[in-house]
């Protein structure tokens, strides 16, 4: 990743468009597979109690990113300057890579995979610290290694041909449909102001605001998720999410333009608190160890076709029809998360064993 927005930058200073098109392209095929691997290794070097908020920081980051690159792309800060502005992540991804090589792999990879103990307690006082609880866990992660040593090997054929695992596959799609109506609105949403008449220069400031709020929203998000069951959250947000959505597209559609901008800013920090980080937790916590790797993959590929299908339309389709072009993405997965298991604080062979015994 490093690399190749080290390679994009490089492509700034020539006239050759095509190592641009090479680093971007690096850029996503890792991309996805980095972000896959944070929240596994997030879930994976948690306690149980924890595991809910550890997972939730991944969209914190993702939204303090999301802010931080706004607000250098803005015209007054580096929006002009595309090396510069092609550098910074270039930083970002030297010191991170350090920090990565420096730092143990998790309990679980070192016990069920290396069956290295002594690694995997070193990893666990790493992580957690000194504590009594520390060889109980590790007989715990024992367990789950001789539970998935004396079981089917994990792959994507399984999860597709059994039924207990397609149901799993199902609802965590289901969840990450939620999510969808956020990308459009997170990619354009300076354009979805200025649609609204709102000048260039406050609705560049109304979006560098939105991240704001995301991220404050994810903060929000981390301090609760431990303390609420996980399809509470989905349901309230989610409904919180569609009600707001509704008033931005009523609003809009009757040039009340300031309703429109609220109906977004609510839209937006509702997705923050309880649909975006909990929707990403939920395909490794629904299945058993050898398939957790596996899931997350086959979700993330499929959420990310849907994310570009309704990217490339939202645009098109606001201009030909208007804002109601986001009511149907939302409205397709309200039944579906009713029959979402509870799973705050549980831990992951709970968690299986409820789905392969339903």
């Amino acid at each position: 990743m490093a690399a190749a927005c080290g390679m994009q930058m490089i492509a700034s200073f020539t006239p050759f468009p095509e190592i641009l098109i090479v680093g971007r392209v690096i850029t996503a095929v890792f991309s996805p597979l980095s972000d896959a691997a944070l929240i596994l290794y997030l879930q994976e070097i948690s306690p149980s109690s924890l595991r809910g908020t550890m997972s939730s920081l991944f969209s914190t980051g993702y939204a303090a990113m999301c802010l931080i690159g706004m607000l250098l792309g803005h015209e007054d800060v580096l929006g002009n300057s595309l090396s510069v502005l092609l550098f910074v992540p270039v930083i970002s991804g030297v010191i991170s890579t350090l920090i990565i090589v420096l730092i143990p792999e998790t309990p679980k990879f070192l016990t069920i995979s290396r069956h290295d103990y002594e690694g995997a307690l070193a990893s666990l006082r790493f992580y957690q610290g000194e504590h009594g609880e520390l060889q109980a866990q590790l007989a715990k992660l024992q367990l789950e290694g001789k539970s998935a040593e004396g079981s089917t090997k994990g792959g994507l054929k399984p999860i597709m041909t059994t039924s207990h695992l397609r149901r799993a596959f199902t609802i965590s799609i289901a969840a990450l449909f939620g999510t969808l109506p956020f990308f459009p609105i997170l990619q354009n949403s300076t354009h979805f102001f200025t649609f609204l008449k709102f000048p260039n220069s406050m609705a560049q400031l109304s979006s560098s605001f939105l991240m704001v709020l995301f991220t404050f929203s994810c903060i929000t998000s981390t301090l609760i998720i431990d303390k609420l069951p996980r399809r509470m959250m989905l349901l309230t947000a989610g409904t919180s999410c569609l009600i707001f959505l509704s008033t931005f597209v009523v609003a809009a559609e009757l040039s009340f333009e300031y309703i429109a901008m609220t109906g977004i800013f609510a839209f937006v920090f509702s997705y923050g608190v309880g649909v975006g980080p909990v929707a990403w937790s939920i395909p490794p916590e629904l299945v058993p160890l050898q398939y957790r790797s596996a899931m997350f993959c086959l979700c993330y590929g499929v959420h990310s076709l849907l994310v570009v299908l309704t990217n490339f339309a939202t645009v098109p389709l606001l201009g030909a029809v208007g804002t109601v072009c986001f009511l149907p993405i939302y409205f397709l997965v309200r039944l579906h998360l009713c029959t979402y298991t509870l799973i705050c604080r549980k831990r992951m062979v709970e968690i299986s064993s409820t789905f392969c015994t339903n």
